[in-house]
């Protein structure tokens, strides 16, 4: 079982650090809301398909290692869930000792779905993802660098569906207190895409070792389509561990690096994460 465990460990680590990253200068900065100007946390920035990436912090501030030759023309991107992204040539910036971004708010709404209901009309509850709760093969997000993300594709054979609950199985937690966020996207060729949510669905749990469970309720996430669901690492605490119970068959993981980084599959291996749906079932009498 040993055995198991290294594997599923180095699969994550050689397909994610293929590319290596040297950084000689520091970018450093805040992002605001142009509105308010109050500070924005949990904005992900970084270097279009690069995999140099990091996301503010509770008062916005950031910092990112960037190479200021092999680097300069690439474009730095500003996205936030609820606001207008913002780009920029990296050359821009380098000159700068402190860079200041403001960004807007947009009117960001879920494609809307009706749900009829008539006497005939029951709902059917399905649990969507991988259900492994294993204590003996795990695994952990691919880096401790900020805006790491890890998820999977739910496919729906019944659709609209109505998200419920989001569960992922915690085999180990030594941090205490941890925070991350939890993304969906829309799908383009099998891949995340673009984040369909308007606004921020944060995480807070400091359970050692079992099953986190988010209720999706509130949020009346309505889906009639594929899409992507994964966590985000938001916040920097260190050294520690942080491990989920892993396997190498059901849905397939998905991960990027940092923010504003490429996609990959991680070949057969899988995380202990599910999503809890409805869907309308319908009954002849």
């Amino acid at each position: 079982m040993k055995k198991k465990i290294i594997i599923l460990l180095s699969i994550f680590c050689s397909v994610v650090f293929g590319q290596s990253v040297f950084a000689q200068s520091d970018l450093i900065g805040q992002v605001l809301d142009a509105a308010t100007k109050e500070p924005l946390p949990y904005v992900n920035i970084g270097l279009i398909n690069k995999n140099i990436g990091t996301v503010s912090d509770d008062y916005g501030y950031f910092e990112l290692g960037v190479n200021a030759q092999l680097n300069a023309q690439d474009t730095l991107l500003f996205s936030m869930i609820g606001f207008e992204s913002k780009s920029f040539v990296l050359k821009d910036f380098l000159d700068q000792q402190l860079i200041e971004i403001s960004l807007t708010k947009k009117a960001t709404e879920l494609d809307e779905v009706i749900l009829t209901w008539d006497r005939k009309t029951k709902y059917q509850t399905k649990i969507l993802g991988n259900k492994t709760t294993s204590k003996l093969l795990y695994a952990a997000f691919t880096t401790n660098k900020l805006g790491n993300e890890m998820g999977f594709v739910v496919r729906g054979r019944k659709r609209p569906m109505i998200l419920k609950k989001f569960n992922v199985s915690l085999v180990e937690n030594d941090y205490g207190p941890i925070k991350f966020r939890l993304n969906f996207y829309d799908l383009v060729n099998g891949l995340p895409n673009e984040n369909i949510l308007n606004e921020n669905i944060i995480v807070e749990t400091d359970i050692e070792s079992g099953i986190v469970t988010v209720d999706l309720t509130p949020y009346e996430i309505v889906i009639d389509e594929d899409f992507f669901i994964a966590i985000e690492w938001i916040e920097d605490l260190g050294p520690g561990k942080l491990f989920f119970s892993g396997g190498f068959f059901g849905a397939q993981l998905i991960a990027r690096e940092v923010s504003q980084g490429t996609w990959s599959a991680l070949g057969s291996a899988s995380v202990g994460m599910n999503v809890e749906v409805r869907y309308q079932s319908f009954f002849n009498n």
